[in-house]
C-alpha cells in the first residue's frame, strides 16, 4: 500500500468502528504500522491528527443525529463513543460554538465531515512529497554497523499529544548549555553527535536521546546515561532537518522507498506493549546538513 491507501484504509476502519473505544494503536495496526509512523503520516496527508480527525468525524455524527432524531441526548453521546455526556457537550460546544441543546432546537446548516475535497488534497500533497523527496532516496547508501555504545541525556516524547515532542527542543537546549563533547570522556567521532529515536510503544510513546558514541560505557559522567545499540544494517541519507520534522522524510521513507527497495525494518515485532525495533537516529556533524540511519532487513 501505497501513502494514500494506508491513510484510506485507516479512515475506513474509523467511520466503522468510531461507535466504540477504539485508539491510536487500533487504528494503526489495522494498517501494520507503528503508532508513531502512522501518525505522522495521517497528519501529513490529511493535515488532522489521528485523534482530532476520530473527534471530528464522531461529532459530526452526534449532530446528524441531533438535527434529524428524537433520540435523548445522553444516548446519542453514548452511542456515538463519548464516555460521558459532559465530554460530549463541551467538545460539540467547542467544534461547533453552540451548545448541543440549542443546536438540536435551531438545526442550523454544518458542513459534511470530512470534507469532500480531503482526498484530493491528499493526493496533490503525496504527488509534491514523491517529487522533492525522490533525489534524496536516490543516493541512499547501505552500511553494517557493529554493535556501539552511546553516552548522553534522553526524554520521553508522546506523538498523541500536541506537545509531546517539545520535550526535544527542551533536551537539545541543555545540550548545547552543557557542551558535553568537553568533557564525555572516550569519544569515537569528534564533532558528531547522534539524535536517537529509541524505545516506541504502542501507545505512541518513545525515547529521544541526545549522544556521543564511545567507546566504552564504563566512564559517564554524573548526569548522563548510557546505552548499548545492537548490530544492523542501516540505509543512510543525506537530507535536512526540515525534511524530518515535517514528516516528508519518514513518509516516502515507509511509503515508496521500502516497497521499491524489497526491504522493510525490524521494527514490526511487538513484545508486551513495546515494539521490539532497532532505533532510527540522525548524525549530526557529518560532511551534508544532516544524515539518517534507518534500520532495514532485506527480504
Amino acid at each position: 500500500m501505497d501513502c494514500i491507501d494506508i491513510v484510506q484504509t485507516a479512515i475506513l476502519f474509523m467511520h466503522q468502528n468510531y461507535k466504540e473505544n477504539i485508539t491510536v494503536a487500533d487504528i494503526s495496526a489495522h494498517v501494520y504500522f507503528s503508532p508513531s509512523y502512522f501518525s505522522a503520516i495521517f497528519r501529513k496527508l490529511t493535515g488532522y491528527t489521528v485523534k482530532n480527525y476520530l473527534l471530528r468525524y464522531r461529532l459530526y455524527m452526534t449532530a446528524r443525529e441531533l438535527r434529524d432524531t428524537n433520540k435523548r441526548m445522553f444516548t446519542i453521546a453514548a452511542e456515538n463513543g463519548f464516555a460521558t455526556q459532559q465530554a460530549f457537550a463541551k467538545s460539540f460546544t467547542q467544534m461547533y460554538e453552540v451548545a448541543p441543546a440549542l443546536f438540536r432546537q435551531t438545526k442550523p446548516r454544518i458542513n459534511k465531515f470530512p470534507p469532500k475535497n480531503l482526498l484530493a488534497d491528499m493526493a496533490d500533497r503525496s504527488k509534491d512529497a514523491s517529487a522533492k523527496l525522490r533525489k534524496i532516496f536516490e543516493n541512499v547508501r547501505y552500511v553494517k554497523k557493529d554493535a556501539f555504545f552511546v553516552v548522553g541525556i534522553e526524554t520521553d516524547i508522546n506523538y498523541y499529544s500536541p506537545d509531546g515532542t517539545k520535550s526535544i527542543e527542551w533536551l537539545w537546549a541543555r545540550w548545547f548549555a552543557d557542551k558535553p563533547m568537553s568533557f564525555v570522556p572516550d569519544q569515537i567521532h569528534d564533532g558528531v553527535q547522534y539524535g536517537i529515536t529509541h524505545d516506541e510503544s504502542i501507545y505512541d510513546t518513545a525515547k529521544y536521546m541526545i549522544a556521543l558514541e564511545v567507546s566504552t560505557l564504563d566512564n559517564i559522567p554524573p548526569g548522563y546515561m548510557g546505552r548499548r545499540f545492537e548490530a544492523c544494517e542501516y540505509a543512510v541519507f543525506n537530507c535536512s532537518l526540515d525534511d524530518i520534522t515535517s514528516g516528508r522524510f519518514w513518509n516516502y521513507f515507509h511509503a515508496v522507498f521500502l516497497k521499491e527497495q524489497g526491504l522493510t525494518q525490524p521494527g514490526a515485532i511487538k513484545a508486551g506493549s513495546r515494539y521490539s525495533c532497532y532505533s532510527n537516529f540522525e548524525v549530526y556533524g557529518c560532511p551534508s546538513d544532516m544524515q539518517i540511519y534507518a534500520p532495514i532487513i532485506r527480504n
